[in-house]
């Protein structure tokens, strides 16, 4: 793949997106601003591939051999870019659709705050007319306004200033390269949904902010998140990234971690029983047979890129 003048690449990975990656890959094409799209198949058992094949001559396109998860297939992709020499890395999910002026936006962004290490569009709904659910609980406390108005600061031709936000979800992450190789890969531990709690913490541990750019956005076109289903994916996940933050001394973050899991282990016992303690008491043990393994790993993180 010939590298384009902006420097910057786009990964995306899929994993059975035959329903969105076409929409998706044909947004990127007409953006103002173009990148190099470096695209990575968790070895889908759909007919993704072949709505690929379309595309192939225009992006790099890597075949897994297994499906390595939203982090690992993201570390493969993340890692060619910064061999082929990329400034920045835009990672953008399977089923999100990126407005025409999104990347020009948060490219210069980019460029005029380096502090800045994770930048985020605006991510709304499917119909593109509401804040995506998700996105708007987790930047709920810095950025709230009413969606039409948000909506239509949209349209303003230049980038507005930065609003800096604790944490802001992976779907559409602008990176920059620097961020990248102090901050280090996705951590293998985590192989989908927690992972970029526990990057972006990192990347504010080594002292990069996370920010969205307001006047610009995407959409994520995923039905709204049911929340008694969400609960095995935050037990399994969540206070593991509390007890790997290292933002936090251990003993906070094993309390922390230790408290949510106990938590959320009882929310899911009334609405499931026992069906999920196999899953509890493996994730337990990271905080008594494995608490020396997650304390290596957490000297591993603060050592930077691996």
């Amino acid at each position: 793949m010939r590298k384009s003048m902006t420097g910057i690449a786009t990964i995306i990975v899929t994993y059975n997106g035959s329903r969105w990656i076409k929409k998706c890959l044909e947004h990127l094409f007409q953006s103002s601003v173009s990148s190099d799209i470096i695209l990575l198949d968790n070895k889908s058992t759909d007919d993704t591939i072949e709505i690929l094949s379309p595309f192939l001559e225009k992006i790099e396109f890597i075949q897994l051999p297994s499906n390595l998860g939203f982090g690992g297939a993201n570390n493969i992709g993340i890692q060619r870019a910064l061999e082929l020499g990329y400034s920045h890395i835009f990672l953008l999910n399977q089923d999100a659709y990126v407005q025409q002026d999104c990347i020009a936006k948060l490219h210069s962004t980019a460029l005029e705050n380096p502090q800045y290490g994770i930048l985020s569009p605006v991510q709304l709904d499917s119909s593109g007319l509401d804040f995506d659910p998700v996105f708007k609980g987790q930047v709920a406390k810095h950025y709230s306004p009413d969606p039409d108005m948000a909506i239509k600061e949209l349209s303003n031709e230049n980038p507005a200033p930065v609003i800096e936000v604790k944490f802001v979800g992976a779907a559409a992450w602008f990176l920059s390269a620097e961020m990248i190789r102090k901050t280090g890969l996705f951590h293998p531990v985590f192989f989908h949904y927690g992972e970029d709690n526990n990057f972006a913490a990192r990347a504010q541990y080594f002292g990069y902010k996370i920010g969205i750019q307001v006047a610009t956005a995407m959409i994520h076109d995923r039905n709204a998140r049911d929340k008694t289903k969400f609960l095995p994916i935050k037990l399994r996940s969540f206070p593991l990234h509390q007890l790997l933050d290292i933002r936090k001394p251990m003993a906070i973050a094993w309390f922390v971690g230790y408290y949510q899991l106990n938590r959320t282990w009882k929310k899911l016992q009334k609405t499931q029983g026992d069906v999920y303690k196999k899953e509890f008491l493996e994730i337990r043990r990271w905080f008594f047979d494995k608490l020396d393994e997650a304390k290596e790993i957490r000297k591993e993180l603060k050592k930077g890129f691996r």
